[in-house]
Formats: structure tokens, sequence, C-alpha cells
């Protein structure tokens, strides 16, 4: 639901801590070109794209999601995925706990397979890359991990795991040629957007203006610009507009507020900007989308 938007570091809980993994399938909305908003996890994802194409972000990298093709998204990596217009684009997500993989021990697949992929001493591949072996042995393991999940006979959770592990020792057979640290540089600049994120994910609903921003960061407005688009691939005004949306979504779906009074307390110092950025984002008026139930908003 769109109260579910997350553009920080997600907290939710995914599995349990004897079964640390979660799976999800999104059919995503036509009408928001953000299909996942930017945030990142201590778990590592993996996202399969079961029909159409999108365009990931990570990091300060992009490239385009092809239908059955599988993106890597090691821990604490800043992801997003943008739509392309008019085009559905429907993913299998699986969250998990890096230990899930090894048990709590530091055994040898914690210390030679893993651990070097979360210090990026090893770089797992971004994506699979359609019409590699490597992609069609993770799509066949991602569709039998949603598979057992839906059927769940009886020792499922072993079989689950099984495919999994195919999944990191063919990343981990790509990755030998691809090994190396993450540059300093990068690791500096996705570290500070995610403190200028968690910063306005606070604050957004206040008279938020870019001059503040930068002086919270130390820079000049021109440098703080620059750098938010660079990375975030929108204007800083563009992202703040964003999450005052989608909270104005929030608000209209669950309370019977004024439209006025929602606008104002999302941030938006006029009802005219506020429906006019509304429509351009949702497509239709505020009015609109409150006559439209929840459960007919399809999750993102």
């Amino acid at each position: 639901m769109l109260s579910q938007m997350n553009y920080r570091k997600e907290t939710q809980p995914h599995g349990d801590e004897l079964f640390p993994l979660s799976i999800h399938v999104f059919e995503t909305d036509l009408q928001s070109t953000v299909r996942v908003y930017c945030h990142w996890h201590e778990e590592v994802e993996l996202f399969y794209a079961v029909k159409g194409e999108a365009v990931f972000h990570m990091d300060t990298e992009t490239f385009l999601l092809r239908e059955g093709e599988t993106a890597f998204v090691n821990a604490n990596r800043l992801h997003e995925v943008e739509g392309i217009d008019g085009q559905e684009f429907t993913f299998l997500a699986v969250v998990f706990q890096p230990r899930f993989l090894s048990g709590t021990s530091l055994d040898r697949i914690q210390q030679q397979y893993i651990e070097p992929v979360l210090s990026s001493e090893i770089r797992f591949p971004s994506k699979t890359e359609r019409g590699t072996r490597l992609a069609e042995k993770t799509a066949q393991a991602m569709q039998e991990i949603r598979n057992l999940q839906e059927r769940k006979e009886p020792g499922w959770e072993l079989l689950l795991k099984a495919e999994l592990l195919k999944i990191w020792q063919g990343y981990y057979s790509a990755a030998e040629k691809n090994g190396g640290k993450t540059d300093a540089s990068t690791n500096y600049r996705v570290s500070r957007m995610k403190e200028i994120l968690t910063y306005m994910n606070a604050h957004f609903c206040e008279d938020l203006e870019i001059a503040e921003l930068a002086s919270q960061f130390h820079m000049s407005e021109s440098a703080f610009c620059r750098f938010f688009k660079s990375i975030m691939h929108i204007s800083a005004v563009t992202y703040v507009n964003n999450l005052r949306i989608a909270e104005s979504c929030r608000l209209l779906l669950s309370t019977e507020e004024a439209i006025s009074k929602i606008a104002s307390d999302c941030g938006f110092r006029n009802i005219s900007y506020f429906n006019r950025v509304f429509q351009e984002r949702m497509h239709q008026t505020p009015g609109q989308f409150r006559s439209l139930s929840a459960e007919n908003r399809t999750a993102i």
C-alpha cells in the first residue's frame, strides 16, 4: 500500500529469528513511475523480473533490469526501481539475512563465501544478463523459491535454502574475476546520501528549504543539488514532493480530514500547488484518489 512506501533505512523485519527470510511478489502500479522507492536495509535482497522491465538504481549505478534477469542487492546498499511509462513490471523479491546461508557459527561458508561479499572484497555482479547461463540458473532457482513458499510441503524450508545456496554459488563463480573493494569515494558518497535521506524523511512535512538542507550538510545550494541529483537521478525538490505526496495519499485513504488540511500537514504551502503536484504525480486529483477504496490500490 502507499502507506508502506519507504525512503530511508528499512526497519521492517524480514522473517524472524528462526527463519530470517521473506518473499514478496509485486505487480506494480502503472500510474506510478517509481515502483520501489529509494531505501536500504541490513538484509541481502534478490529482485527477479517476472514480467516487463524497469530501471534499477543501486548506489551510484544505474541499469535496465529486463524480464528474466535478477538484480543482487548487497546489505546496506541504496536501491530504487523506476518504471518505464506505460509498461507493466512484475517482480519477485527475496529478502534474507546473510547468516541464513551459514547458520550462527563462523564456519568456512561464512568466512570464505559470505563475509568477503558483505565487505565488498568480492563484488557480485549487479545483475544477471539475459541469455547467460547464470541468468538461466538464477531464474530457475527464483521461480522454484516462489513455488516452494506457495506450496509449503514438508521440508520446504530445506529446499528453499538449497536454492538460495545455488544462487549464491552462481554469483560467487561469476564474481571471481570481478573482485575488489568499492572505492572510498563511492563509499563516502553513498554514506553521505543515507544521512541526507534520513534527515529528509524526518523533516519533509516541515517548511523544508534547499538552503536549509545544504546548510545542514555543510554544502552550498548548488553543490547540494548537484550531489543529490548525481545519486538520486531526480532533484531534491522532486524528492521532497514525492515524500509529501506519498504521505498525503496515506492520509487521504485513512482519514476524513479536509484536503486543504492534509496538504498543509504534509508540508505544502498552498492548496493550488499541492493539487498541481498531486495530479502530476498520481494522474488524478486528490478528490478522485480519495474516492477509490484502499483495497483497489496496487501495492508498490
